[in-house]
Formats: structure tokens, C-alpha cells, sequence
């Protein structure tokens, strides 16, 4: 192989490595949500109290798929809710559930309430993995209407596991999430341009080199 090919190689690889970055999660809300950009916050949804739904329309487009909740709110089939937040949160059928949506919602952030007994406080880990395999083991002791956060930012992700250690399931809701159109970062656009430049060029350079 020439050097050429080599640089070209080279460039693209370089271009397309920064485009494909890995996701992150978090549990810090005030972090998350610097680093999301702007995002809509999925309250009221429309579907009916105490209904069981496969799909959760997100207020920002789009919508996330779950394994069959029911719809309920703070106060009405579940217990208080931090934050004082009163919109609809979705119980869980089971300890574990798998959420899907496109892979262009870069963001996707909700608050966790393990089913607990009502004099708590009591432990409980959250196991949360991503469809790229990136996961993080969360425990804290949850008393009644305490909720935990999590989030995570990144392209590609078009699936969230949550899973609990001991409660028999759990309920999610706040549910905040990025536009769900996707544009590059203009970091990986500049670089991806730089190495089809590059690529350009070199073609170029071939051509000149056979006509002599």
C-alpha cells in the first residue's frame, strides 16, 4: 500500500472516531442537563390513568417503548414523587424493563422510584445499561417520595435496561430528552469534511500522476 492511501486511511478513520464518541450516564441531574442542550420534559402524555402502554410519546418527538406499564401519577396508584412533580410516571410489570427509541435521541434523562415498603428508608441498586453496553451499578436508600436520576448523552443509543436488585419493580417518569433530529457535533462535521477534503486531493493527485 502507497503512502497515500495510508493518509487517506488515516483521515477518515481519525473523522469517523470522533464522530462515533461513546454515550455517558450520569446521575447528576444539573450535569446532565448542561451537557444535553435544550430538551423537552415529558409531563402530562394524554394516556389514561391506570391504562397499560407499549409506547410513551415524549413531548420533544418522537417516542419511548417500553415492555408494558401502567400509567399512573403521584398520589393516584403510586406514592409521593420528589421534586414535588405531579405528571404521569409508569410502573414497571417487573424488577427489569428495556426502553427503545430512535437511535437519534442524543439525550434521554428520568427519575427512578423503587416500589419499596412505605416506612423506609430502604436500600436498593438500579443497574442502568445502554445499548452500546455502557452500564453503571446504582445504589442509595430510598425512602418514601426520594427518586433517583439518571441520564445519559450520546449518538447511537437506541436502547435503555434498567433493572433493580431487590424491589419487584419500580416506576419512572420526569422524563426529559433531547429534539429527536440528530446534527453532528461541528467538531466531527469539520473533521469528517477534512478527511473527504483529503480524499479529494489525493484522487486528484492519481489522476494527475497517470496522465504523465
Amino acid at each position: 500500500m502507497t503512502p497515500r492511501p495510508l493518509l487517506a486511511g488515516a483521515a477518515l478513520a481519525c473523522a469517523l472516531s470522533w464522530s462515533a464518541a461513546a454515550a455517558t450516564l450520569t446521575t447528576n441531574f444539573a450535569a446532565w442537563a448542561s451537557n444535553a442542550g435544550a430538551y423537552a420534559t415529558t409531563s402530562s402524555t394524554g394516556l389514561a390513568l391506570y391504562s397499560i402502554v407499549t409506547a410513551i410519546p415524549l413531548a420533544g418527538g418522537g417516542s419511548v417503548g417500553t415492555d408494558g406499564d401502567t400509567v399512573l401519577a403521584p398520589l393516584s396508584g403510586w406514592g409521593p414523587w420528589s421534586g414535588g412533580y405531579g405528571g404521569d410516571i409508569f410502573d414497571t410489570a417487573g424488577p427489569s424493563e428495556t426502553l427503545t427509541f430512535g437511535p437519534g435521541l442524543t439525550a434521554l434523562g428520568l427519575d427512578l422510584s423503587p416500589d419499596l415498603p412505605l416506612q423506609g428508608p430502604y436500600s436498593e441498586t438500579f443497574t442502568v445499561t445502554l445499548s452500546d453496553g455502557t452500564s453503571a451499578a446504582i445504589s442509595g436508600a430510598y425512602a418514601p417520595g426520594t427518586t433517583q436520576f439518571v441520564g445519559y448523552i450520546g449518538a447511537g443509543i437506541d436502547s435503555l435496561t434498567i433493572a433493580t436488585a431487590s424491589a419487584p419493580d419500580f416506576a419512572f417518569g420526569d422524563i426529559r430528552s433531547t429534539a429527536v433530529a440528530s446534527v453532528p457535533e461541528p467538531g466531527s462535521s469539520a473533521l469528517l469534511a477534512t478527511a473527504l477534503a483529503v480524499l479529494g486531493m489525493l484522487a486528484a493527485s492519481a489522476r494527475r500522476s497517470a496522465t504523465r
